[in-house]
């Protein structure tokens, strides 16, 4: 019988339940992923065989066959390695985990076994919720975005070695210790309007229009501080529901920007944020075309 570990894919902005079913047969050693994944999904094995040779666990040596249900969904990312690896390791008889359908797993592993953080983790997370599995297991760096989904267990480690013993009960779970690395991730470069100096009359307008929900227009010669204070504008305005915070982060998660949101530790699920859309995409003024009627003539 195969070993079934339960992970989960993206669609769209949403999430959906995947069953990483693992089996050996008897053959030449290789490693087949099927399930319609992308090359990410496909270079899983180089990772994982890779991580449990690292973690002094053994890696099988018949054929193995890794089945992504549904399999004929298309399925990408690398935060299906840790399932697989997990699968290969009940399979080998090296894990002995009842109830496997209770757990969740997420995460993407590096060669030497360390767990790396993953795009989608809210969407995912919620995901499991709503198909009733009440444990999670996520990255480390993940951690704190994970544990903003309710009424669902997150657990956050470091490596694969981490969450074989904790499985294997060998290592009590340290909630208080990991959720205290989890605050760690938060942003060290938090921006404030008192750092702006000599531009009362553009702050007078720019409160006006926070307080309204007005658009607001800055036009300027290069470096006169049109950035610097449109980055702060996020810090004055209202916090979104968690409803609203999480619709737009899963639109992020889609576009791939969670994982940069969170390692570069600025992710914040309620707050307003700054996007620069950079100067190659700068549309000039004169290039756009104006509605009031006068502006054509003919």
């Amino acid at each position: 019988m195969a070993s079934i570990v339960n992970s989960f894919a993206i669609s769209a902005v949403e999430a959906y339940l995947v069953d990483v079913e693992v089996k050996t047969i008897n053959g030449q050693p290789m490693i087949a992923i099927v399930g319609l994944g992308d090359t990410a999904v496909k270079e899983a094995r180089e990772r994982v065989e890779a991580a449990i040779n690292d973690s002094r666990y053994v890696f099988p040596q018949k054929k193995v066959v890794i089945n992504l249900a549904p399999s004929d969904l298309k399925k990408s990312g690398s935060h299906f390695d840790l399932a697989i690896a997990i699968g290969l390791l009940m399979e080998t008889g090296q894990l002995v985990l009842q109830k496997a359908e209770r757990f969740g797993i997420i995460g993407e592993l590096s060669l030497n076994a360390s767990l790396r953080a993953c795009s989608g983790i809210l969407p995912m997370v919620t995901a499991a919720r709503a198909a009733g599995v009440k444990n999670v297991i996520v990255p480390m760096d993940n951690l704190k975005e994970a544990t903003l989904v309710k009424d669902i267990d997150i657990f956050g480690f470091e490596s694969l070695m981490d969450v074989v013993e904790f499985l294997k009960g060998n290592k009590p779970y340290n909630q208080e210790h990991n959720r205290s690395k989890s605050d760690q991730i938060k942003g060290l470069d938090e921006l404030d309007f008192k750092d702006v100096q000599g531009q009362d009359g553009l702050i007078e307008y720019i409160v006006v229009a926070a307080a309204g929900g007005h658009n607001l227009l800055m036009i300027g010669s290069p470096g006169c501080g049109k950035s610097m204070i449109a980055k702060r504008i996020p810090t004055i305005l209202p916090s979104m529901t968690l409803d609203t915070g999480g619709r737009r982060f899963c639109v992020r998660c889609f576009a791939k920007e969670s994982r940069k949101v969170s390692k570069r530790g600025r992710f914040f699920l309620c707050q307003p944020y700054f996007s620069n859309g950079g100067h190659k995409r700068t549309v000039p003024l004169c290039a756009l075309p104006c509605a009031h009627p006068c502006a054509h003539p003919n």
